[in-house]
């Protein structure tokens, strides 16, 4: 005969153990799902400037480097500011038809 084990033959420990394991795993794949969702709908600007007066964004679809944001400047240029910003409803919507 098998041994069938009841909520009685299980250590409280054991139980907490085990579901805080559960719900730390749901946890990081919610969050990398959230992470996923939220890349798929956004852009990095990079807002340069060269005289310190007009600035410039420069668009990036996933987190640029150091380098790729040097490349795209240009010499001289500084940085005013990076900003990770959601697209549009109306550019998610291009963008979805344009992959039909």
């Amino acid at each position: 005969m098998g041994f069938v084990m009841s909520r009685s033959n299980v250590p409280d420990e054991l139980i907490e153990r085990l579901s805080t394991e559960t719900g730390q795993r749901l946890t990081a794949q919610a969050r990398r799902g959230r992470r996923k969702a939220l890349s798929q709908i956004s852009h990095f600007v990079v807002t340069i400037t060269h005289d310190g007066v007009a600035t410039e964004e420069l668009i990036f679809e996933a987190a640029p480097t150091l380098g790729q944001i040097a490349a795209r400047a240009g010499d001289g240029a500084f940085i005013v500011a990076i900003a990770m910003k959601r697209k549009s409803l109306r550019e998610r919507f291009r963008l979805r038809l344009a992959a039909e």
